[in-house]
């Protein structure tokens, strides 16, 4: 199949293409490892799954927006850090909440940056990867802190309900509030707009400032809330966690059908690419490929993405 006719294949069903792709992939793990089809092993995806896909959904929503948020990773480790500062009151509410807000404060940050001042979003939440960062590391003064003492917080990372993993349940959450806000919500035809053409926008009466302000805090939350989960299904809160989340929830996002280059993206392409994700990234450890390979092979799903979307632009 040459390039052109697998863009074309790709681009009219995208869904679809998805589905194929991760049955495909659950084939040939299945063949690779007899060990993929464990109910434990199914577990560890999920939950692996659950995290990254709750950074990809924020993602979605900055990059439908015509943005790029590079700091998830940075606001989930700094979010994470604050709210450990009340570990010790032995209290998950007040962690929970102070943590949350944190990732809602750094959203609120690179909105104000990009849609106020007109920063870059490559500039301003790329500098922001590094702040967060190295404040994580002040709050924490560059140690670990383990919330084994607050069962609602660990709950929320390695509990079930009915048999069903806690952290999917978080998941199935936001994926609703992303197909809200995206599908019925008056914002979520606002947010394609902006991201597809701004000026147009703007002159129709839309508001790209509230907008944008929207999406990155939308994401900075995402973040937050990926942190607790994955904080507490270690059980440990550490100040380096989320290194390179971000460019698996791009990968995450662009291979779902969003688009770099703004206005472009489903709720449903997300959650599906995740799913793949989930089955790559298990499917590499159960054969033994080191992190560093598998950063490279998300940096190069980016790339192919970027590229078929181009050409699918190109040939509209």
């Amino acid at each position: 199949m040459s390039v052109a006719k697998a863009t074309q294949w790709f681009s009219s069903s995208p869904i679809i293409s998805l589905i194929v792709i991760f049955f495909f992939l659950t084939l040939v793990a299945s063949l690779i490892s007899p060990v993929f089809f464990s109910v434990e092993n199914f577990q560890n995806i999920i939950r692996n799954m659950a995290v990254v896909g709750i950074i990809a959904m924020g993602m979605t929503t900055v990059l439908i927006a015509g943005e790029v948020d590079l700091s998830v990773g940075s606001t989930m480790a700094f979010a994470a850090m604050l709210g450990a500062t009340l570990v010790d009151g032995g209290a998950s509410a007040p962690v929970i909440a102070v943590t949350l807000m944190a990732g809602v404060l750094v959203g609120l940050v690179n909105g104000v940056g990009v849609a106020v001042f007109r920063v870059p979003s490559l500039i301003m939440t790329l500098g922001m990867l590094a702040i967060a960062r190295a404040f994580g590391n002040l709050v924490s003064g560059g140690q670990s802190t383990y919330p084994n003492n607050l069962t609602g917080y660990v709950f929320l990372g390695r509990g079930s309900w009915f048999g069903i993993p806690v952290a999917i349940l978080v998941f199935a959450g936001v994926v609703l509030i992303s197909y809200y806000v995206l599908r019925i919500s008056k914002l979520g035809p606002s947010l394609y707009a902006v991201g597809a053409n701004p000026k147009a926008a703007i002159l129709s009466g839309i508001s790209a400032t509230k907008v944008k302000l929207f999406a990155f805090i939308f994401s900075g939350f995402c973040a937050a809330l990926a942190g607790i989960i994955h904080s507490a299904r270690l059980g440990q809160i550490n100040p380096s966690m989320g290194q390179g989340f971000e460019l698996t929830a791009i990968a995450v996002a662009v291979l779902g059908g969003a688009s770099l280059f703004g206005g472009k993206g489903t709720v449903e392409g997300t959650l599906t690419a995740a799913l793949i994700f989930g089955v790559l990234y298990n499917m590499f450890n159960l054969i033994g490929i080191s992190g560093h390979i598998q950063l490279v092979f998300v940096a190069m799903i980016i790339v192919i993405m970027a590229y078929l979307h181009g050409l699918r632009e190109r040939a509209a």
